[in-house]
């Protein structure tokens, strides 16, 4: 093997890891580790979308797709990120002139509007504190005072751990014509979503987060409601790659073609989504909350204070303030150089002011010790007044009774 000049110091492979650790613990909101299972599907020869086998494994994701979101509706698995799900969302039930609300409360939230406005739309903006939650009333009021083709809504908002009553939301969507589009890419699997019960419209997710796969697929689902406004819309769809009627056929018939599908992905999500069966989505749930709970308990017992409202912390992300006279870059740069731990910083105006810890997917129990430890040196190296080791005990304490629980 040839090493060129330079290239231990770009990282492993040339790919920016630190040459210390070939393989970094990702804690980050997502992408997230991905369960060896899934890898080894991943590495297997690439097969032919034409295939039986491919044909059988994509409809097994599908019906699988419907029992994450917990929903009979309509199914779609399309390659790209969890914007592209959101733009489809818009793209397929917004035409130009069509007014939509879009319910903020951080920065992913924010981005909806700009999506609106890009297909024509006329954006109404109904603005929380980022860190609060959605008050779901005047969501309820703002509804009332104008004829809305849908309104937008996160499930997680990723950039602020904040997770929002969507229950409560889903009783409001219920009495109304507007389509509820539902953003759960930091949500879904790791929290609970039933997306029938609760009378949610389109839901949507990333392979990346809480399913435990690699980042590359997004999946939506749609109810009746919201595929009858899919079909009876009178302009074509602006943005044909997006465009749900062209991928209907191939949801319903894998062996039809619109365009060629990621076939080593789509394998990739089934065993994942395989995963989550055989965890059984309760537990799975239950999982999450215990491990959201437990590193929470570690954070404050290290004095770091969390951001989102007390009662509304998501379970698939954790969010802390950055602890004054503590530069938050060097913090996570100290944890991923010396301790090959990663973990997120903020985004938009909370740069530099929180840290965002993933603990979602395959996550494990070491998983969540070694970030703690990880998090509690890196603080002591910056003269940070603590106690190593209180933050490890405090989520071991809280993790006990999951632990016991058969």
């Amino acid at each position: 093997m040839i090493v060129r000049k330079g290239y231990l110091d770009r990282g492993v492979l040339g790919c920016g890891m630190s040459p210390r650790f070939e393989r970094e613990l990702l804690m980050i909101p997502g992408p997230t580790m991905v369960s060896p299972r899934v890898l080894r599907i991943l590495s297997k020869p690439v097969i032919s979308h034409w295939s039986e086998e491919f044909k059988e494994a994509f409809l097994e994701a599908l019906r699988l797709t419907q029992m994450l979101f917990q929903t009979e509706g309509h199914p779609f698995i399309l390659p790209g990120s969890g914007t592209l799900g959101m733009e489809a969302a818009i793209a397929n039930i917004v035409e130009p002139g069509d007014r939509v609300l879009c319910v903020e409360n951080g920065f992913f939230g924010e981005r909806w509007s700009e999506i609106v406005e890009a297909h024509g739309g006329v954006v109404d903006h109904l603005r929380f504190d980022w860190g609060q939650p959605i008050d779901p009333k005047l969501v309820e009021e703002r509804l009332q005072e104008a004829d809305y083709k849908a309104f937008t809504v996160e499930h997680v908002e990723t950039s602020t751990g904040v997770a929002n009553p969507l229950e409560e939301i889903g009783r409001i969507a219920r009495g109304t014509d507007a389509v509820c589009i539902v953003d759960s890419v930091c949500g879904v699997g790791g929290m609970p979503l039933k997306m029938d019960e609760w009378g949610l419209d389109l839901c949507l997710t990333g392979s990346q987060k809480a399913l435990g796969a690699p980042p590359g697929l997004v999946l939506l689902c749609l109810n009746d409601k919201t595929w009858s406004v899919v079909e009876r819309r009178e302009k074509p769809v602006a943005d044909y790659f997006a465009d749900l009627r062209r991928w209907g056929p191939v949801m319903r018939d894998p062996s039809g073609y619109f365009a060629t599908p990621p076939t080593g992905m789509i394998l990739g999500l089934l065993e994942a989504l395989r995963l989550i069966g055989e965890e059984g989505l309760e537990n799975r749930w239950r999982r999450h909350r215990a491990f959201s709970e437990a590193f929470r308990a570690g954070l404050e017992a290290i004095g770091l204070e969390s951001f989102p409202a007390r009662g509304y912390e998501a379970h698939t992300v954790s969010v802390a303030k950055v602890p004054e006279g503590i530069d938050d870059a060097e913090l996570r740069k100290i944890m991923r150089e010396r301790h090959g731990v990663v973990i997120a910083g903020g985004l938009g105006k909370l740069k530099g002011r929180i840290i965002r810890v993933g603990h979602m997917g395959s996550a494990t129990i070491t998983d969540l010790a070694a970030t703690m430890s990880s998090l509690e040196m890196a603080l002591k190296t910056l003269d940070y007044e603590l106690r190593l080791g209180a933050g490890v005990g405090a989520l071991e304490e809280r993790l006990l009774p999951y632990l016991s629980t058969p």
